[in-house]
């Protein structure tokens, strides 16, 4: 089951692994257009939210 509460620290544990993921990933694989389209979606998500509260 998922926590009930989601804390800030969390969400940016998880950004950051992703970055370090996706880093790490790319320099020794190729991905699919697909799947590189869509994370560029998810974070395209991502930043139109974040962006809300400027």
């Amino acid at each position: 089951m998922y926590q009930s509460k989601i804390y800030v620290n969390d969400i940016l544990n998880k950004m950051s692994h992703v970055l370090e993921r996706f880093t790490f990933l790319s320099r020794s694989k190729s991905f699919k257009k697909e799947d590189v389209d869509q994370v560029d979606y998810h974070l395209n998500e991502i930043m139109r939210i974040l962006n809300e509260y400027n």
